[in-house]
């Protein structure tokens, strides 16, 4: 468990501020100098020799810690009054205090804010609040409950990019000219299942077999008697329907394999045949991505690097680029853990973090970024990209209907969210989740209303 006062000492580590610098650097594209003095931080931001400086108090730090998850707000209309300003909300959120006397103060180009966000941001964004909790989910993945985002539904919020977007219109009505992000989207799947029972691996095969030819003597002798009709009308093969709906919208399907098994139970899908392999080079050749999904227990068993070497072999052998993303079978992530493992193994980025229960913004944010290991204090070199909205969430975990547009309705609240920081909406779809036209329906709706905002003009 993160403690109060270790917190308190690491953010005197010039490492932090360093990384504190990135991300506004790579926000704003300018220059950024963080300092941390008389336990507040101060912010410099420059370009073309024009200077701002932005000081925070330390209002707040002590409430991360608290376990009341006190907040507090400040209205749009308090912070359009003071500073003439917008923000992408009705409000600001200021985790870790009840009750604050809001001001932001101007002398010259020095602004003061009363409240620590920079520390909310350092907290948040490396998940401070999931160390060492103790889970009752039976996949063990931190929950939603036990999340201050929890209270008053935060989750659907990107809180850091709210504040992050307040800080950059401080900046340019100084006359600093930074960058203005822009909306964007990306879909990606999870292969979890390829088919039935065309190169899954024997035990699993005959388990299946017999039990169908039980229960199900169609579906097997089906198999049996023509094995590419079988395929081809399988719900799990949808590989080339879900490649031409994102070559309407012009964007890339990412599709991520297992590579091993460390689970009976909920790994031996499938085996690396030439079956599967024609198949991962039909996606490469139709230029969408492949990518890794790790097994059951990678994480927790330190088989990620394994996995990864084996998932690159295969696709060395078949000239498929090998600078890999991916993501944690069944959203299993510990944060720290897991980010240090596919650091060291040399993975581009992790497409895990969202709140399995609901989607939303577990990290506070819908940017890309790489997190700061608090305890060796340094970055860990993996780009957390955040995963917004996987279809399970929304229709199985939250028993959503999907018959009278409250999925398409609660997906759109979302990615308005996204839209309205510029950030980005990343969306999982398993491909063997579209069973019905509904769900492809559905499917289609939520890219149609990203591409409709990608095409409108930022605000």
């Amino acid at each position: 468990m993160v403690t109060s006062n270790y917190f308190s000492e690491i953010l005197s580590d010039d490492q932090l501020q360093d990384w504190v610098s990135i991300i506004f650097r790579e926000r704003f594209d300018i220059d950024v100098q963080v300092e941390f003095t008389d336990d507040h931080f101060c912010l410099i931001f420059s370009k073309n020799n024009h200077f701002i400086t932005i000081n925070f108090t330390d209002n707040g730090r002590q409430g991360f810690f608290s376990k009341e998850n006190t907040l507090s707000y400040i209205s749009r209309e308090a912070i359009s009054e003071t500073t003439g300003l917008e923000i992408p909300n009705e409000n600001l959120v200021l985790f870790g205090v009840s009750e604050i006397d809001w001001f932001i103060r101007k002398e010259n180009n020095t602004f003061t804010i009363n409240y620590d966000f920079v520390s909310y941001m350092i907290w948040t964004l490396n998940r401070l609040e999931e160390y060492e909790v103790k889970s009752e989910d039976k996949h063990s993945r931190f929950e939603l409950k036990d999340s201050h985002l929890f209270k008053d539904e935060l989750y659907l919020r990107p809180i850091v990019d709210e504040w992050v977007y307040f800080i950059g219109n401080i900046l340019l009505a100084s006359g600093i000219d930074c960058k203005q992000n822009k909306f964007s989207y990306e879909v990606s799947h999870d292969v979890d299942k390829i088919s039935r029972y065309i190169s899954v691996p024997k035990t699993k095969f005959i388990t299946l077999f017999l039990i169908d030819l039980l229960k199900r003597p169609q579906l097997a002798v089906s198999y049996l008697t023509n094995r590419k009709f079988f395929f081809d009308n399988e719900a799990s093969n949808t590989f080339d329907w879900l490649m031409d709906v994102s070559e309407k919208y012009g964007i890339i399907s990412k599709f991520y394999f297992i590579p091993a098994s460390t689970s009976f139970k909920f790994d031996f899908r499938y085996n690396y045949t030439n079956f599967v392999k024609r198949l991962i080079k039909k996606i490469d050749n139709r230029g969408h991505e492949v990518g890794i999904h790790y097994s059951y227990n990678a994480s927790s068993k330190f088989r990620i690097k394994t996995e990864w070497m084996k998932l690159r072999k295969i696709l060395s052998e078949l000239n498929i680029p090998t600078d890999l993303g991916g993501r944690m079978h069944y959203l299993r992530i510990s944060f720290l853990e897991t980010l240090r493992q596919l650091s060291t193994a040399g993975q581009k980025y992790d497409n895990t973090l969202s709140f399995h229960e609901t989607g939303g913004f577990r990290c506070g944010t819908c940017f890309p970024y790489k997190p700061f290991d608090i305890y060796n204090k340094s970055i860990l070199n993996v780009e957390i990209r955040p995963l917004i909205v996987m279809e399970g969430s929304v229709l199985y975990y939250s028993k959503i209907n999907i018959d009278d547009d409250k999925a398409l309705h609660y997906v759109k609240k979302i990615v308005i969210q996204c839209y309205k920081v510029g950030g980005r909406f990343s969306l999982l779809w398993h491909n063997d989740e579209f069973e019905s036209e509904k769900k492809k329906e559905l499917y289609c709706q939520i890219l149609e209303f990203c591409s409709t905002l990608n095409n409108t003009k930022q605000v």
